[in-house]
């Protein structure tokens, strides 16, 4: 069954539509800057997936149910032939509903993600997360120093911390994701999302960040079965968050071969 997805918009009508999907423990306010910047020639929908952001929550996030949530949000919207594109857990959908809905995606951008199986990175993270009683907390400050012993990272910490919200009214913290549901679907979402006989015809981008570890040499070669138009391009500076790190070299590189193709 699908859900109703929350959206942040950037809106140009009349514009082509550029569809956006987040990564894991991420939302559609991470892209605000990119949907910004993109608006002038794009009408920009960055959706929250389910258990992100302001979309609804669910137990289970199977590759049919996320794809399914696309689909609905698109035909609510009355939207043909997207550009659609998926940073990390975002690139894994996208790259399953272009290969399930060839005809809805005119291109795909896939950032900073491969088609493989990968190890369960963000456990630890989820592990941190859950140990801190966040209703109890009276400040960011605590829960940032609450996280520290398990997440040393500065950059990570403050990733974290932006799913930590208060709630209406008791004006108590809660953790915004559903991070109980997110961990226990740890071991599917790590899985390659794309079936022995998927294929999209398409243009497609894969944009890696050069000091990130989650593309290796040799996957877009591999990515090329599912993908034949694929083209690979390297953010400088840049680790997996791409788009934040090296926010100009990624829309320079984006716009331009949505120019191109």
């Amino acid at each position: 069954m699908s859900l109703p997805l929350n959206a942040l918009r950037f809106e140009n009508p009349g514009a082509p539509a550029l569809v956006i999907l987040h990564g894991l423990l991420g939302a559609s306010r991470n892209w605000t800057t990119i949907g910004r910047a993109l608006q002038e020639r794009f009408d920009v929908h960055a959706l929250d997936l389910r258990n992100h952001g302001s979309s609804p929550h669910a137990e289970s996030m199977r590759w049919a149910e996320l794809s399914a949530d696309l689909t609905a949000y698109l035909e609510k919207e009355g939207l043909n032939e997207v550009i659609l594109m998926g940073h990390s857990l975002g690139g894994k959908i996208a790259m399953r509903y272009a290969c399930e809905n060839p005809d809805q995606v005119k291109k795909l951008i896939i950032v900073d993600i491969a088609a493989k199986a990968y190890p369960p990175y963000h456990d630890n993270e989820f592990r941190a997360m859950k140990s801190i009683a966040v209703a109890e907390l009276d400040s960011r400050k605590e829960a940032e120093a609450a996280l520290e012993p398990m997440v040393p990272d500065w950059a990570m910490r403050q990733f974290l911390l932006t799913n930590l919200v208060r709630g209406q009214g008791t004006r108590t913290f809660r953790w915004q994701a559903n991070i109980e549901a997110l961990h226990a679907s740890l071991p599917h979402i790590r899985q390659n999302s794309l079936l022995e006989t998927d294929r999209f015809n398409g243009p497609a981008l894969l944009v890696r960040g050069a000091k990130s570890g989650f593309i290796e040499d040799g996957d877009a070669d591999d990515m090329l079965y599912w993908f034949p138009h694929l083209r690979e391009v390297t953010i400088p500076g840049a680790g997996h968050n791409v788009h934040v790190e090296n926010r100009k070299a990624f829309l320079e590189e984006v716009g331009d071969w949505l120019r191109q193709t």
